[in-house]
């Protein structure tokens, strides 16, 4: 009796091997396939069993609908842009940085895949150039957010001002994760789409630096610019630049200025007496729970510092951009905890929805998860509990 095959399209296949990093030899290996079939599929010279798709589907972490699209999607899971990023200067992403912009991108796409199958409305984000004033665009964006300076300052731990930014991006239509891509790496990346925009950040920095990077990389999505962003932009230095924009972005986003100019006065800040110590700087940021660069940029733009704020705050306190514990990856949490910890709510529950009406298995989504089939139980446990 001849097995039946399931009639993928080759050029799919290639692509969805491709974007994972894998050559034909390693797909064939991890997936213990013959590496001869494997070409005749790909070359849509013949098609594999079901079992032998069942293998690919294993390997490649794809929803199996997508292997019958008659073309690759347009999305790419490593687009150049995130390659050869300005704001990576001589920095070459690593394979830890690969691996995890390649997870967070497929899930990026698996999700508009979604999205788009579902209907859904696209994701309301207003759109701005660079030669926009940063600081102007960034009160009117604050202002949409409802959360007020005083919410801010009531926060009593950076973690409890990550979450709050996050839940708040979140309900925006914005997938936001935090994933580990090691020291001295990328701060993070964000990608554009209409149906799920995403932003990622490292969590090998601290909470505080971790919100500064999300900020920047949401002005990145409102110039529609995807990018991976490793260095910090000098007060000074770029001027011009759209990552000089999205620096001033985010520090003015955080700090609004006439609270900015209320905390400082109560260090001895003001027009007349600017500052140039970091470590009124540093308590400045404890207040707002937002790093301290952001603090030294922001002060400089509304007159309340001296210009070498900001470099003296770079070689005294730099070493405090990074987490000192597991943090925003998991740590020891219980593996479905940590899922919710590095992916965030919206991108669960829209997968899980979709689940529920019959376009993803329990499987594809354990497959996309990385978690087994027991612990997505687990998984939807907790997201009740986040409701």
């Amino acid at each position: 009796m001849v097995a039946k095959t399931v009639p993928i399209t080759g050029k799919v296949l290639a692509w969805a091997r491709e974007e994972a990093g894998l050559t034909q030899s390693e797909l064939a290996e991890h997936a213990k396939l013959g590496l001869d079939g494997l070409r005749a599929w790909e070359a849509a010279e013949s098609y594999p069993t079901k079992g032998q798709f069942s293998k690919l589907l294993n390997v490649l972490k794809r929803p199996s609908a997508l292997f019958f699209l008659p073309e690759p999607p347009v999305h790419a899971a490593m687009p150049t842009s995130l390659r050869s990023a300005p704001s990576l200067g001589e920095h070459k992403l690593g394979p830890k940085e690969v691996k995890e912009i390649r997870w967070a991108r497929r899930l990026q796409e698996l999700a508009v895949w979604v999205l788009r199958d579902q209907v859904a409305p696209k994701v309301h984000l207003a759109q701005y150039r660079p030669s926009q004033d940063a600081a102007e665009i960034a009160f009117l964006e604050r202002s949409k957010s409802g959360i007020s300076p005083d919410e801010q300052l009531a926060w009593k731990s950076d973690s409890e001002a990550f979450r709050a930014w996050r839940e708040y991006l979140e309900e925006m239509g914005i997938l936001v994760m935090q994933l580990t891509m090691g020291k001295n790496n990328i701060r993070g990346f964000g990608a554009w789409d209409d149906y799920a925009p995403l932003v990622v950040v490292n969590t090998a920095y601290h909470p505080t630096a971790r919100i500064f990077t999300l900020f920047h990389e949401v002005a990145h999505l409102l110039t529609r610019t995807n990018a991976a962003c490793q260095s910090f932009v000098v007060p000074g230095q770029q001027e011009q630049s759209t990552e000089r924009w999205c620096e001033r972005f985010a520090a003015a986003y955080l700090l609004p200025e006439a609270a900015l100019k209320d905390v400082a006065g109560k260090h001895g800040v003001s027009i007349n007496m600017r500052t140039a110590n970091p470590d009124t700087a540093r308590r400045i940021a404890n207040r707002f729970s937002v790093s301290t660069r952001a603090v030294a940029i922001r002060l400089q733009e509304v007159g309340l510092a001296e210009p070498t704020l900001y470099p003296s705050v770079v070689a005294q306190l730099s070493s405090r951009d990074w987490n000192d514990s597991a943090g925003g990856g998991g740590g020891d949490q219980p593996t479905p905890k940590k899922r919710i910890t590095q992916l965030g709510t919206r991108l669960p529950n829209v997968l899980i929805a979709a689940a529920d009406q019959g376009g993803l298995t329990t499987r594809d989504l354990a497959d996309h998860f990385s978690l087994t089939t027991g612990q997505v139980e687990d998984l939807k446990g907790l997201l009740d509990e986040y409701r």
